[in-house]
């Protein structure tokens, strides 16, 4: 990476990071906006990559729906609602995808249902984490957040600066050419930093590193499948955004694949 590229990265992150660690910090409406904001530029650029291959989803429907989506999570505390709104949201995904020509229908049908259920049902799962937590009373519900949003930081870091200078064999490279094996290594040790912080959270040391390891591994799975599709759209960014960092799907592809894995955790090791 050339220096003005590092440079500008860093300068974006001291200002990106903070506000995304002080939404999650506060939860509440400030959360909220965090995630519809990730949640909307999200699948507007993913529809975006969808057009730049040569497909044709209904992409104005498969935002709305990922909208939708978001608004009901935060709003019907109960989840009540949430099997009945994605039955309906994958039917108008389906409907909408109609044109007076047949031709591509599935596959356009297909991206997006997809669309909705890769940014929208996963990428609204902080809002799902931090319900979990204060339905079990925790001391700070959405430290838990933090810990996450850490951890994922530090795992894209080790991954990226242990494979450049150390890494040989490539771990996926018709996808991610940059990607090694020695990076997935590190990457997914280092996700183990934040365990300094357990006094924090109302988990054992074991349970916390379970999730910490947990986000290590399917963070980076998240980012290799974003890959995919960039690569299958023949583009090598999605839609810039943020300077240094390129879209939204760029900053936040580790986040769509580990928030979701760590609620299914969360929820499993509450249950015990």
């Amino acid at each position: 990476m050339a220096a003005p590229d590092l440079a500008l990265r860093v300068a974006s992150a001291c200002l990106f990071v903070p506000l995304v660690l002080a939404s999650s910090w506060f939860g509440g409406l400030a959360l909220f906006a965090l995630v519809i904001i990730i949640v909307g530029r999200g699948s507007w650029e993913f529809y975006q990559l969808a057009a730049a291959a040569g497909h044709r989803p209904a992409a104005k429907s498969g935002i709305l729906l990922c909208l939708g989506w978001t608004l009901c999570l935060q709003f019907d505390t109960s989840g009540h609602w949430l099997l009945p709104l994605a039955v309906c949201a994958t039917a108008i995904a389906f409907l909408a995808s109609l044109r007076p020509d047949a031709s591509g229908y599935l596959t356009n049908a297909a991206i997006t249902v997809g669309g909705f259920v890769y940014v929208g049902i996963l990428g609204s799962t902080p809002l799902l984490i931090v319900r979990h937590a204060v339905e079990r009373q925790w001391p700070e519900p959405t430290f838990i957040l933090l810990i996450l949003f850490a951890s994922i930081w530090i795992t894209d870091t080790a991954a990226y600066l242990c494979g450049h200078y150390f890494g040989n064999r490539k771990l996926v490279p018709g996808i991610s050419p940059g990607k090694t094996v020695v990076g997935f290594v590190a990457g997914a040790v280092a996700a183990l930093m934040p365990l300094a912080l357990h006094e924090f959270v109302p988990l054992s040391l074991a349970e916390l590193g379970g999730l910490l390891l947990l986000v290590g591994i399917v963070g980076q799975v998240g980012d290799i499948v974003e890959s995919a599709i960039k690569r299958d759209a023949g583009v090598k960014d999605a839609p810039a955004l943020i300077p240094g960092h390129g879209g939204m799907l760029d900053r936040f592809d580790s986040y769509l694949f580990a928030f979701p894995l760590c609620y299914v955790y969360l929820t499993i090791v509450g249950a015990n």
